[in-house]
């Protein structure tokens, strides 16, 4: 049986939201795109409470949220609770 290998971290899931926007020109992939550099900048300076809380409001309302927008907040949340924000569910 062949796996699929789904992307994990911002960097993959950058990957991910350029190649589909490369194909796909609805701003949404283009939004996703830019909210994983976002995470990528949080990952390279100390990141704040409010950083996160604004992430994570950002990622909520998407308005029609992919698979890929889903996991991009799933794998964020996981990253900021292991860097000891507080996280909602």
């Amino acid at each position: 049986m062949n796996q699929i290998r789904l992307p994990v971290g911002a960097a993959e899931l950058l990957a991910y939201f350029e190649g589909v926007s490369r194909q796909d020109p609805d701003p949404h992939w283009r939004n996703g795109a830019e909210m994983c550099r976002r995470w990528m900048d949080l990952t390279a300076q100390p990141a704040t409470q409010a950083d996160i809380d604004q992430f994570i409001a950002r990622v909520d309302t998407e308005p029609t949220p992919s698979t890929g927008w889903v996991d991009l907040g799933l794998q964020f949340r996981h990253w900021a609770r292991a860097q000891h924000f507080d996280v909602p569910h």
